[in-house]
């Protein structure tokens, strides 16, 4: 019964424990006991080195727990630099539960247990259960709680972008930390060994830091570089900016292999994104073309649109590629075609490219012209003018009359206000004058205002942009010079008081360029001057016209053809000191306008009469002589 299976005696059960201590003792061991037997280790049976033989299982966890304890309460001593830490055996997860061997002891005591398996197999080890358990997790966080005030962490340098838009460099430091991989390896030996209070002098090692400041240094002058200058966001005649204020607020920078790599952070470009996509985004859809041939005029048209989106994406790459150049910063808008098919406009006159547009605004117009101006418009909408054929705005406007849509309002006949039918038409032909300039069309007859009309000089244009028509007499015309038809196309907002004329046709490749006025010869505003109507209520007034100074203006307009040399037209403009003139009733004249008032007087003997009034005395009625 002494024979060893295996280097271990059948009745002598060692259990090796590689290491341990516990940190809480069960004593409830209902579930290995057997029959009444109380000792049921007979037998020289040791467990974490320590002989249980003859003891029950109560007695033995009892002075395991005895023998082990002064090593579980001082399984270690920590020191850095002179000071030291004892932690307990949970501290560092050190664990032991040694129900379980004893449970085994047990097992294998039982009739039919391990021993008659040792008897049937000899060469069969016996059974060897380590109860001991170290968490080396658990014990890395203990080392670094103890060593965090005394580590240096290594500083990695960085760049940082202040509210006034400066850049800051913090520089990379040399630290210092704890060798905890190190500590751990010392700690598992001292328990291997089970000695109490085994001594770990916690060791340091240099931390090096990841990113130096001269990778730093590197993206400042990266920095400097994308955000130099303004990056011009194109698309055909439209653009955007992005200035360097906005460009240096998006700048994000992100470490990587040691090097730190500034980016723009897009989101924060959403705004003009969105403003860019609500402009450039565009539908796909055919092209609308109805052609009268009896009445020579398009009555339904819309050019046909091949649709496109923003390419987000490959927007962000342009933008980026252009912040990194120090060559013209400008970035052509990447779009994505949604039919290219719906970007021909196919009829029968060839008409396909917008040539030019002209505009103008009427804000504050009264109700009588912004009716004779829409009229206008109306009348113009479609219009076909042939290759080599001179358009007359007289012969296609038609016949101002009530029975033609037009209303009655004032009117300018010659340097005098009346009523006259059909007062705003020259919105209409001054716009119109604007389009034919901006196509390069021929202009063989333009007049301008006989005085500044403020209406003509809101909006871009400055003074000198305006063409007047009566008729008969004043007419504007010009030369369809292209090799096909052109078609007029008005847009009106009656909300917002604007009119666009668009001109249509086939371009050429003429390029037009609209110099700026030069003007001299400035003449004060005269005093002002009033109409006297008895019609109305005696103390009426309302303001007619507005005080404009006189000046003399010209503009040059230059015409590059392909291939051909520049072409050079002068228009010139000469416009009288015009005053302030005023509707008013007869009380109004008489105290404000006494040389009107007694014209009015002496040319109105039985009206004034009828409302009892006297002449103004010592006061001419010579329209000549200056009034009041």
């Amino acid at each position: 019964m002494s024979r060893n299976v295996g280097g271990i005696t059948r009745r002598t059960l060692v259990l090796l424990v590689l290491g341990g201590a516990v940190a809480a003792w069960p004593v409830a061991f209902a579930s290995v006991r057997t029959g009444g037997n109380s000792r049921l280790f007979d037998l020289d049976a040791r467990v974490g080195g320590i002989n249980v033989g003859g003891l029950s299982p109560e007695d033995a966890l009892s002075h395991l727990e005895a023998v082990w304890a002064p090593f579980l309460a001082n399984p270690a001593i920590f020191k850095i630099k002179g000071r030291v830490w004892r932690p307990t055996a949970s501290d560092i997860g050190l664990y032991a539960d040694f129900r379980a061997p004893l449970r085994e002891l047990v097992l294998a005591t039982a009739p039919g247990g391990v021993f008659d398996l040792f008897q049937r197999v000899p060469e069969v080890a016996g059974p060897s259960t380590d109860g001991f358990t170290f968490d080396r997790d658990l014990a890395r966080r203990y080392i670094l709680s103890i060593a965090a005030e005394f580590d240096r962490p290594a500083i990695n340098a960085s760049v940082g972008i202040r509210r006034d838009k400066r850049l800051d460099l913090t520089r990379s430091q040399t630290g210092q930390v704890a060798d905890v991989e190190r500590a751990l390896d010392d700690l598992e030996d001292g328990l291997g060994q089970r000695l109490d209070g085994h001594v770990i002098e916690v060791k340091y090692q240099e931390d090096v830091p990841e990113v130096l400041t001269t990778s730093a240094e590197e993206a400042i002058t990266n920095i400097q570089r994308m955000v130099s200058q303004p990056i011009w966001l194109m698309h055909q005649n439209r653009g955007w900016v992005l200035e360097p204020a906005q460009l240096i607020t998006a700048i994000v920078t992100e470490a990587h292999g040691g090097h730190i790599e500034p980016r723009f952070e897009f989101t924060r470009f959403n705004d003009l994104f969105r403003t860019i996509e609500r402009t450039l985004t565009a539908e796909a859809r055919r092209g609308v073309f109805e052609f009268d041939e009896q009445a020579d005029r398009v009555v339904a048209f819309q050019p046909g649109n091949r649709g496109q989106r923003i390419d987000r994406t490959e927007l962000e790459k342009a933008i980026h590629s252009a912040a990194h150049t120090t060559d013209a910063r400008r970035v052509e808008i990447p779009v994505i075609v949604l039919n290219k098919d719906f970007d021909h406009m196919e009829n029968p006159l060839g008409i396909k490219d917008l040539i030019a547009v002209g505009s103008s605004i009427y804000k504050g117009s009264p109700e009588y012209r912004d009716h004779n101006i829409a009229v206008g418009a109306s009348k113009l909408d479609g219009v076909i003018v042939r290759p080599g054929e001179t358009f007359s705005f007289n012969e296609r406007i038609g016949r101002f009359t009530l029975g033609h849509g037009w209303t009655e309002g004032s009117v300018i006949v010659e340097d005098k206000t009346e009523q006259g039918i059909g007062g705003g038409i020259c919105q209409v032909s001054t716009t119109l004058f604007r389009a034919a300039l901006a196509a390069g069309l021929p202009i063989t007859e333009r007049w301008p205002h006989l005085y500044r009309v403020r209406y003509y000089e809101m909006g871009a244009l400055p003074i000198g942009y305006d063409a007047t028509i009566f008729s008969p007499g004043l007419d504007l015309k010009f030369v369809n010079d292209y090799e096909t038809p052109i078609m007029l196309r008005t847009h009106l907002d009656r909300r917002l008081a604007t009119l666009d004329f668009e001109i249509w046709g086939t371009s050429d490749g003429r390029v037009v360029t609209l110099g700026e006025p030069r003007l001299w010869d400035w003449v004060d505003p005269p005093d002002d001057e009033g109409i006297v109507d008895a019609t109305e209520a005696p103390d009426f007034e309302e303001q007619l016209e507005f005080a404009k100074r006189g000046v003399q203006a010209e503009f040059a307009r230059t015409i590059v053809r392909v291939d051909g040399e520049p072409v050079t037209t002068i228009f010139r403009s000469s416009y009288k000191a015009w005053p302030n003139r005023f509707v008013v009733g007869i009380d109004h004249a008489k105290a404000r306008f006494p040389s009107a008032y007694n014209k009015w007087f002496d040319e109105n003997l039985e009206e004034a009469a009828r409302w009892g009034v006297d002449r103004v005395p010592g006061v001419p009625s010579d329209p000549d002589v200056p009034s009041g």
